[in-house]
């Protein structure tokens, strides 16, 4: 059975990695939680760019990403939201998400 680590390589999403993982063999779903990883401490304001260490709060986002193999994918995200006193209360700025799309940028290519 593979394990979170092995699904982090797999899924190749920098600064972030596999937490928990569900596969659902009958419906053909695999469903991944991803959380930044130790080392990624910094969060970007999505309005300005700005980098900040603390955070206002926290979120989850459900993402579809490329399926594997014949498994439908959705990332579950763990999105922080800074507050910034340029831009006010704002998401984090994660390269893998474009805006508010229910898919990764990957699966956007498709």
């Amino acid at each position: 059975m593979p394990t979170d680590n092995d699904f982090t390589k797999i899924l190749n999403w920098p600064g972030y990695r596999v937490y928990r993982h569900e596969i659902d063999e009958r419906r053909k779903k695999l469903r991944l939680w991803v959380q930044r990883k130790r080392g990624n401490r910094k969060i970007e304001c999505s309005g300005c760019g700005r980098k900040f260490r603390e955070f206002y709060d926290l979120s989850e986002r459900a993402v579809r990403d490329l399926p594997w193999g014949e498994f439908q994918t959705t990332v579950y995200v763990e999105i922080y939201r800074v507050k910034c006193a340029e831009c006010g209360v704002k998401r984090e700025k994660v390269l893998q998400l474009p805006s508010q799309a229910p898919f990764s940028k990957r699966s956007r290519r498709r």
